[in-house]
Protein backbone atom coordinates (compact mmCIF):
# COMPACT_ATOMS: atom_id res chain seq x y z
CA UNK A 1 0.00 0.00 0.00
CA UNK A 2 2.79 2.52 0.90
CA UNK A 3 4.42 1.93 -2.81
CA UNK A 4 0.83 2.64 -4.49
CA UNK A 5 0.69 6.02 -2.39
CA UNK A 6 4.03 7.39 -3.42
CA UNK A 7 3.24 6.86 -6.85
CA UNK A 8 0.82 9.20 -6.56
CA UNK A 9 2.72 11.82 -5.07
CA UNK A 10 4.67 11.81 -8.56
CA UNK A 11 2.22 13.14 -10.91
CA UNK A 12 4.40 16.03 -12.36
CA UNK A 13 8.00 15.38 -14.13
CA UNK A 14 10.08 17.64 -14.93
CA UNK A 15 13.67 18.09 -16.43
CA UNK A 16 16.48 20.56 -14.91
CA UNK A 17 19.16 22.56 -17.16
CA UNK A 18 22.34 23.38 -15.58
CA UNK A 19 24.59 25.47 -17.65
CA UNK A 20 28.04 25.81 -16.37
CA UNK A 21 32.29 25.71 -16.31
CA UNK A 22 34.70 23.23 -15.82
CA UNK A 23 38.09 23.46 -14.26
CA UNK A 24 40.98 23.39 -16.54
CA UNK A 25 41.40 19.71 -17.74
CA UNK A 26 45.43 20.09 -18.11
CA UNK A 27 46.21 19.07 -14.48
CA UNK A 28 49.28 16.65 -15.54
CA UNK A 29 51.03 16.61 -18.87
CA UNK A 30 49.48 17.91 -22.11
CA UNK A 31 46.49 15.35 -22.59
CA UNK A 32 43.29 15.00 -20.63
CA UNK A 33 40.65 12.15 -20.24
CA UNK A 34 37.26 13.99 -20.82
CA UNK A 35 35.90 11.70 -18.66
CA UNK A 36 37.68 12.97 -15.79
CA UNK A 37 36.33 16.39 -17.10
CA UNK A 38 33.00 16.77 -17.58
CA UNK A 39 29.87 15.86 -15.55
CA UNK A 40 29.31 12.09 -15.28
CA UNK A 41 26.96 11.39 -18.27
CA UNK A 42 26.62 7.82 -17.57
CA UNK A 43 23.26 7.52 -16.02
CA UNK A 44 19.98 6.90 -18.45
CA UNK A 45 18.37 10.41 -16.82
CA UNK A 46 21.36 13.09 -17.23
CA UNK A 47 22.71 14.31 -20.71
CA UNK A 48 25.77 16.57 -20.66
CA UNK A 49 25.97 18.67 -23.91
CA UNK A 50 29.69 21.00 -24.93
CA UNK A 51 29.00 23.94 -26.22
CA UNK A 52 32.37 25.85 -26.30
CA UNK A 53 35.78 26.14 -24.79
CA UNK A 54 38.68 28.50 -23.86
CA UNK A 55 42.60 27.67 -24.53
CA UNK A 56 45.42 29.39 -23.47
CA UNK A 57 49.41 28.66 -23.31
CA UNK A 58 52.53 29.98 -23.97
CA UNK A 59 55.02 28.43 -26.10
CA UNK A 60 59.01 28.89 -25.68
CA UNK A 61 60.39 28.27 -28.99
CA UNK A 62 63.84 29.24 -31.61
CA UNK A 63 63.33 32.22 -33.76
CA UNK A 64 65.54 30.67 -36.55
CA UNK A 65 62.68 27.67 -36.78
CA UNK A 66 58.67 27.55 -37.40
CA UNK A 67 56.64 25.10 -35.04
CA UNK A 68 53.02 24.10 -35.15
CA UNK A 69 51.02 23.53 -32.49
CA UNK A 70 47.53 21.69 -32.40
CA UNK A 71 45.07 21.60 -29.70
CA UNK A 72 42.09 18.89 -30.41
CA UNK A 73 39.48 16.43 -29.06
CA UNK A 74 39.05 13.13 -30.23
CA UNK A 75 35.79 11.62 -31.93
CA UNK A 76 35.28 8.38 -30.49
CA UNK A 77 31.72 7.84 -32.43
CA UNK A 78 32.69 9.61 -35.85
CA UNK A 79 36.33 9.14 -35.64
CA UNK A 80 38.75 12.03 -36.30
CA UNK A 81 38.29 15.08 -34.23
CA UNK A 82 35.37 16.32 -32.84
CA UNK A 83 37.72 19.69 -32.38
CA UNK A 84 41.03 21.04 -33.53
CA UNK A 85 42.75 23.94 -34.13
CA UNK A 86 46.04 24.46 -35.56
CA UNK A 87 48.43 27.68 -34.13
CA UNK A 88 51.25 28.00 -36.78
CA UNK A 89 54.51 29.90 -35.52
CA UNK A 90 57.01 31.32 -37.96
CA UNK A 91 60.73 31.19 -38.15
CA UNK A 92 61.97 34.95 -36.18
CA UNK A 93 59.30 34.91 -33.54
CA UNK A 94 60.75 33.49 -29.99
CA UNK A 95 57.42 32.61 -29.17
CA UNK A 96 54.64 33.62 -27.22
CA UNK A 97 51.10 33.36 -25.42
CA UNK A 98 47.88 32.56 -27.29
CA UNK A 99 44.36 32.70 -26.07
CA UNK A 100 41.11 31.74 -28.21
CA UNK A 101 37.49 31.32 -27.12
CA UNK A 102 35.10 29.07 -29.64
CA UNK A 103 31.61 28.59 -29.35
CA UNK A 104 29.54 25.95 -31.50
CA UNK A 105 26.47 24.10 -31.25
CA UNK A 106 25.41 21.48 -28.52
CA UNK A 107 27.95 18.47 -29.19
CA UNK A 108 26.52 15.85 -26.86
CA UNK A 109 29.63 14.49 -24.95
CA UNK A 110 29.75 10.92 -26.08
CA UNK A 111 31.77 12.46 -28.64
CA UNK A 112 33.97 14.17 -26.91
CA UNK A 113 36.86 11.76 -26.59
CA UNK A 114 40.64 12.58 -25.15
CA UNK A 115 42.14 15.68 -25.49
CA UNK A 116 45.28 17.19 -26.05
CA UNK A 117 48.00 19.63 -27.06
CA UNK A 118 50.37 18.58 -29.44
CA UNK A 119 53.34 20.49 -30.33
CA UNK A 120 55.66 19.52 -34.13
CA UNK A 121 58.99 21.22 -34.32
CA UNK A 122 61.13 22.73 -31.48
CA UNK A 123 60.01 24.48 -28.36
CA UNK A 124 58.76 24.17 -24.93
CA UNK A 125 54.30 24.83 -24.30
CA UNK A 126 53.85 25.98 -20.30
CA UNK A 127 51.33 27.25 -18.25
CA UNK A 128 48.58 25.66 -20.59
CA UNK A 129 44.58 26.08 -19.61
CA UNK A 130 41.46 24.70 -21.27
CA UNK A 131 37.58 24.83 -20.19
CA UNK A 132 35.01 23.60 -21.91
CA UNK A 133 31.57 25.10 -21.50
CA UNK A 134 28.67 22.77 -20.73
CA UNK A 135 24.96 22.21 -20.67
CA UNK A 136 23.71 19.12 -18.03
CA UNK A 137 20.06 18.42 -18.48
CA UNK A 138 18.21 15.95 -15.70
CA UNK A 139 15.41 14.17 -16.44
CA UNK A 140 13.38 13.62 -13.33
CA UNK A 141 10.46 11.54 -15.01
CA UNK A 142 13.38 8.57 -16.54
CA UNK A 143 15.29 9.21 -13.07
CA UNK A 144 12.07 8.00 -11.81
CA UNK A 145 11.13 5.13 -13.81
CA UNK A 146 14.85 3.93 -13.53
CA UNK A 147 13.26 3.26 -9.62
CA UNK A 148 10.02 1.37 -10.84
CA UNK A 149 7.43 2.03 -14.16
CA UNK A 150 4.91 3.13 -11.67
CA UNK A 151 7.00 6.07 -11.31
CA UNK A 152 4.69 7.92 -13.50
CA UNK A 153 1.85 7.57 -16.37
CA UNK A 154 4.46 8.40 -18.81
CA UNK A 155 6.94 5.45 -17.89
CA UNK A 156 7.24 2.68 -20.47
CA UNK A 157 5.22 -0.21 -18.76
CA UNK A 158 3.31 1.37 -16.20
CA UNK A 159 -0.08 -0.48 -17.74
CA UNK A 160 1.28 -3.63 -17.51
CA UNK A 161 2.99 -2.90 -13.90
CA UNK A 162 -0.15 -1.12 -13.13
CA UNK A 163 -2.17 -4.20 -13.89
CA UNK A 164 0.14 -6.65 -12.17
CA UNK A 165 -0.57 -4.62 -8.72
CA UNK A 166 -4.15 -4.18 -8.99
CA UNK A 167 -4.20 -7.95 -9.35
CA UNK A 168 -2.06 -8.56 -6.40
CA UNK A 169 -3.71 -6.51 -3.99
CA UNK A 170 -6.92 -7.93 -2.37
CA UNK A 171 -8.38 -5.30 -0.27
CA UNK A 172 -7.40 -1.79 -1.26
CA UNK A 173 -8.05 2.07 0.99
CA UNK A 174 -11.74 4.16 -0.94
CA UNK A 175 -9.11 7.27 -0.53
CA UNK A 176 -6.10 5.62 -2.60
CA UNK A 177 -5.71 7.27 -6.10
CA UNK A 178 -5.90 3.62 -7.78
CA UNK A 179 -8.89 2.61 -5.97
CA UNK A 180 -11.12 3.21 -9.26
CA UNK A 181 -9.19 1.55 -11.39
CA UNK A 182 -8.72 -1.71 -8.75
CA UNK A 183 -12.70 -1.90 -8.60
CA UNK A 184 -12.89 -1.36 -12.34
CA UNK A 185 -10.06 -4.58 -12.91
CA UNK A 186 -11.94 -6.70 -10.30
CA UNK A 187 -15.77 -5.84 -11.68
CA UNK A 188 -13.92 -6.86 -15.43
CA UNK A 189 -12.30 -10.16 -14.18
CA UNK A 190 -15.41 -11.20 -12.30
CA UNK A 191 -17.43 -10.73 -15.96
CA UNK A 192 -14.45 -12.56 -17.69
CA UNK A 193 -15.38 -15.76 -15.06
CA UNK A 194 -19.09 -15.24 -15.58
CA UNK A 195 -18.72 -15.46 -19.42
CA UNK A 196 -16.41 -18.18 -18.83
CA UNK A 197 -18.49 -20.26 -16.59
CA UNK A 198 -21.63 -19.86 -18.99
CA UNK A 199 -19.60 -21.26 -21.29
CA UNK A 200 -18.08 -24.17 -19.91
CA UNK A 201 -21.10 -24.97 -17.73
CA UNK A 202 -24.37 -24.94 -19.74
CA UNK A 203 -27.58 -24.68 -17.95
CA UNK A 204 -29.32 -27.33 -17.24
CA UNK A 205 -33.35 -27.36 -18.24
CA UNK A 206 -35.85 -26.48 -16.06
CA UNK A 207 -38.48 -29.51 -14.60
CA UNK A 208 -41.35 -27.10 -14.93
CA UNK A 209 -42.20 -25.24 -17.79
CA UNK A 210 -43.54 -21.69 -17.60
CA UNK A 211 -47.01 -20.99 -17.84
CA UNK A 212 -45.94 -18.94 -21.06
CA UNK A 213 -44.27 -21.94 -22.57
CA UNK A 214 -47.14 -24.14 -21.74
CA UNK A 215 -49.81 -21.50 -23.27
CA UNK A 216 -47.48 -21.13 -26.25
CA UNK A 217 -46.80 -24.56 -27.27
CA UNK A 218 -49.78 -26.15 -25.70
CA UNK A 219 -52.38 -28.16 -28.28
CA UNK A 220 -55.47 -26.41 -27.23
CA UNK A 221 -53.92 -22.80 -27.83
CA UNK A 222 -55.56 -20.76 -30.29
CA UNK A 223 -54.24 -18.03 -32.55
CA UNK A 224 -56.14 -15.69 -30.97
CA UNK A 225 -53.92 -16.71 -27.91
CA UNK A 226 -50.17 -16.74 -29.93
CA UNK A 227 -50.87 -13.14 -31.49
CA UNK A 228 -52.63 -9.70 -31.83
CA UNK A 229 -55.00 -10.69 -34.45
CA UNK A 230 -56.16 -6.98 -34.55
CA UNK A 231 -52.79 -5.54 -35.24
CA UNK A 232 -51.49 -8.47 -38.07
CA UNK A 233 -55.20 -7.30 -40.28
CA UNK A 234 -54.30 -3.85 -39.87
CA UNK A 235 -50.14 -4.43 -41.18
CA UNK A 236 -51.49 -6.61 -44.12
CA UNK A 237 -54.75 -4.20 -44.98
CA UNK A 238 -51.70 -1.47 -44.87
CA UNK A 239 -49.50 -3.86 -47.04
CA UNK A 240 -52.62 -4.28 -49.43
CA UNK A 241 -52.99 -0.46 -50.43
CA UNK A 242 -49.20 -0.42 -51.55
CA UNK A 243 -50.31 -1.45 -55.39
CA UNK A 244 -52.81 0.78 -55.21
CA UNK A 245 -50.53 4.10 -54.46
CA UNK A 246 -47.18 2.78 -56.65
CA UNK A 247 -49.25 3.12 -59.68
CA UNK A 248 -49.61 7.11 -59.21
CA UNK A 249 -45.93 6.98 -58.55
CA UNK A 250 -45.38 5.24 -62.38
CA UNK A 251 -47.47 7.84 -64.04
CA UNK A 252 -45.68 10.46 -66.42
CA UNK A 253 -47.34 13.65 -67.18
CA UNK A 254 -45.80 15.40 -70.20
CA UNK A 255 -45.72 19.26 -70.09
CA UNK A 256 -46.36 21.59 -73.01
CA UNK A 257 -46.92 25.36 -74.14
CA UNK A 258 -50.52 26.85 -74.06
CA UNK A 259 -50.87 29.70 -76.61
CA UNK A 260 -52.93 32.11 -75.83
CA UNK A 261 -56.28 32.15 -77.60
CA UNK A 262 -57.82 36.07 -76.90
CA UNK A 263 -56.26 38.28 -78.90
CA UNK A 264 -56.82 41.99 -77.88
CA UNK A 265 -57.68 44.07 -81.40
CA UNK A 266 -57.52 47.28 -79.56
CA UNK A 267 -56.75 48.93 -75.75
CA UNK A 268 -60.06 50.05 -75.25
CA UNK A 269 -62.04 48.38 -72.90
CA UNK A 270 -65.65 49.31 -72.56
CA UNK A 271 -68.02 49.23 -69.15
CA UNK A 272 -70.41 46.62 -68.71
CA UNK A 273 -74.15 48.28 -68.89
CA UNK A 274 -75.31 45.33 -67.76
CA UNK A 275 -73.70 45.06 -64.70
CA UNK A 276 -74.05 48.96 -63.96
CA UNK A 277 -77.91 48.25 -64.23
CA UNK A 278 -77.91 45.74 -61.92
CA UNK A 279 -75.84 47.78 -59.38
CA UNK A 280 -78.49 50.28 -60.06
CA UNK A 281 -81.06 48.21 -58.99
CA UNK A 282 -79.50 46.34 -56.35
CA UNK A 283 -79.41 49.90 -54.79
CA UNK A 284 -83.05 50.90 -55.41
CA UNK A 285 -83.98 47.68 -53.92
CA UNK A 286 -81.87 48.00 -50.90
CA UNK A 287 -83.71 52.07 -50.53
CA UNK A 288 -87.27 50.63 -50.59
CA UNK A 289 -86.45 48.21 -47.77
CA UNK A 290 -85.10 50.75 -45.90
CA UNK A 291 -87.55 53.23 -46.00
CA UNK A 292 -90.03 50.64 -44.27
CA UNK A 293 -88.34 50.93 -41.39
CA UNK A 294 -87.81 55.01 -41.15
Amino acid sequence: MASVLLVASYSYCYSETTYGVTNNAITNGLSWDMNNVLPDASLPWVSVEVNGLIYRYTINKDPNTGSTVYVRNKDPINGGYVFEERDDWKPGDSGGTVQKLFRFPYIDSTRWGDGSIDLEGNGVISDAVITYNYRMTVDDGKMLCSTSPLADPSCPGFAEALADLLASITDMDPDDPFYDQWVQANINNQVDEELYDDEEEPQEPEEEESNFEKDSLGGKNTIEGIVDVAKQEAILAELAQLPKIEQYYQKQIFGGVYDESIKLIDSNIPDNSRALRNLASDSKHRSMVRSQYE
